[in-house]
This record gives C-alpha cells, structure tokens and sequence, in this order.
C-alpha cells in the first residue's frame, strides 16, 4: 500500500511543467490517489483505528483549539469559569449513559443523562468520541418545530465545552451557560 502511495505520488510531483494533455493523465492521477487515500484497508486493525481517530479528528477540525480524547479519559478544563479545574467523565452503565462533571472549587457532581432530561436527550448512548473545545465560538444548528432543519447561528462560549459525536452523524457541545449546562446541538 505504501508502495503505491510513494509511485502515485511521485508521478504527482513529477509532472509539473507538462503540456495540457500531459496535465489530464495527472489529474486523473490525482483523483486515483484521492480514492486509494479514502479507501479503508481492513488488513490491519492499526489502518481501521487510524481512519476512525482521522475522521474524529475532521468532526474537530471546524474549531481553532480542540482536542480529541477518548471515551475512557477524563478531561479536565474549567467547564463553569470558576476558576478552578473540574473533570468530565463519560460513563456507561448497560442501558444508562451520560457525563459526570466534578467541579474542582465545590467536589459537586454534576450528572448530565442517567435517563434524565438534558436537551433532547435522556442518553448518550449514541456517543463514540469526545473531546475539549476551547474556542470562544462557534455555530448552532437550530429546527423547525417539526424537527426539520432551519438555518444555524453563531454562539459565544464563555467557557471550554465538551464535544460530543456520533461516527458519521456528527453531535454538539456541552458548555456551561446562564448558571447551567446546556446543549449546542452541531449536526442534523
């Protein structure tokens, strides 16, 4: 496989300074190697895990400082604006998910799904990846009252927020606002 990456690629580079039709065959060229990349291999567990953790990453990718972690880390930020560490855990209990957020100042546990109400959501079943937003903004898918999509909106984040997502769906953050938690829902 690698192989094949280093010979399209040298082909690729190889031909700057060719005439139009010359240009074609790279184009084409280019287009097979743009396939051969989006291809996942399953010949190697480390391949599979590799194109997971990429396309997480590109879940992550629209915000300037954002940091993916795995569903079994703690991350740790200032999710209330404190001013003190707090930790969020993912936890999943056969059929009752959700976040535990500890506040640093306080040791209060704040536990968001568990079967109770939070957005549109009593679980977060649904979760595969998270990760630490830091950035001071970012957009909010809004709806119709029948669910359908109806546009998006800038909103201010005061404070780092925990993204949540779904392989191929997409998700929201969870971010401390007006005295709470609340959803920003990202996503269709």
């Amino acid at each position: 496989m690698k192989q094949t990456i280093y010979i399209l690629t040298f082909l690729i580079l190889s031909g700057c300074g060719q005439t139009n039709s010359e240009q074609n065959s790279s184009i084409a060229l280019d287009t097979l190697v743009d396939q051969i990349a989006d291809t996942t291999f399953s010949h190697s567990n480390h391949t599979a895990k590799l194109s997971t953790e990429e396309y997480r990453k590109q879940f992550l990718s629209g915000f300037e400082k954002a940091t993916l972690y795995k569903l079994t880390e703690t991350i740790m930020s200032d999710f209330n604006g404190d001013g003190f560490l707090d930790k969020a855990i993912y936890k999943k209990d056969n059929e009752s998910s959700g976040i535990i957020i500890i506040h640093g100042k306080t040791n209060e546990q704040v536990k968001i799904g568990f079967g109770k109400q939070f957005a549109h959501m009593t679980e977060f079943n649904w979760v595969d990846y998270w990760g630490l937003v830091q950035d001071k903004e970012t957009s909010e898918t809004t709806f119709t009252e029948d669910g359908d999509v109806l546009d998006s909106k800038t909103v201010k984040l005061k404070n780092p927020s925990i993204a949540l997502g779904e392989d191929e769906v997409g998700g929201g953050l969870i971010t401390y606002r007006n005295g709470k938690y609340e959803w920003i829902h990202q996503t269709c």
